[in-house]
């Protein structure tokens, strides 16, 4: 599946940085569980802040420490080691291009190899029961050709909600191809003044990535 990416200006080399400053809540303290139909209509309400989104350029090393990050999912060209898909050293002589899947994705020791970050958000709710996905993902690539690694993380916070489960998925693209969508899912607790009736709602965060070092949210749900 091909999905319409949206370029956020020209960038040259990956050294791009885009994004929408992220507002503050209200504070979390004092915060307390409301009577169950208050709750569920705050859960499911739109929330006043609904999204945001930074990317900048990033080291090669800075890439590569992502791929220690607790929980991160990582995918790596073949044929290479997480140095060179980073652009630190060079490309492996005897990788073998996927042919029948992608252009190759293996670079000449010589090709312009840049890496970027991004960290892209989406909340529901109203406070105190919003709930809010983000996936920060780093990615490097042969600049406007191919990608040749991504890290990504996701991570799932609330005033009252807490995060019961995260997981991050591969949809469309990836390693060989010039974009690739991951989309970061969650599933929140979300107490109500009744001890034994919580709320669980469950959400997902599509974003999208390029060789040319562009983001964008795709979709929600």
């Amino acid at each position: 599946m091909r999905v319409k990416l949206v370029a956020a200006g020209v960038v040259a080399g990956l050294l791009s940085a885009q994004g929408v400053a992220s507002a503050k809540g209200p504070p979390s303290g004092g915060a307390k569980p409301l009577p169950v139909d208050q709750a569920a209509a705050l859960v499911a309400a739109p929330a006043a802040v609904s999204s945001g989104s930074v990317t900048r350029a990033v080291s090669p090393q800075e890439a590569l420490a992502a791929a220690a990050l607790p929980g991160a999912t990582v995918d790596v060209a073949p044929g290479m080691s997480l140095q060179q898909a980073v652009g630190i050293g060079a490309a492996s002589s005897t990788a073998t291009p996927n042919q029948a899947a992608a252009p190759a994705a293996t670079a000449a020791a010589d090709a312009a190899t840049g890496c970027a970050a991004n960290s892209a958000w989406w909340e529901w709710g109203t406070w105190p029961y919003q709930q809010r996905i983000t996936d920060t993902t780093y990615w490097c690539a042969v600049y406007g050709d191919h990608i040749t690694y991504r890290s990504s993380s996701v991570n799932g916070s609330g005033s009252l909600c807490n995060t019961n489960w995260t997981t991050s998925q591969l949809i469309s693209g990836g390693i060989g191809y010039s974009w690739f969508v991951m989309r970061s899912s969650a599933g929140f607790n979300c107490p109500t003044v009744i001890p034994w009736v919580t709320l669980h709602p469950n959400h997902y965060l599509d974003v999208s990535r390029n060789a040319w070092g562009n983001s964008a949210i795709e979709r929600t749900g």
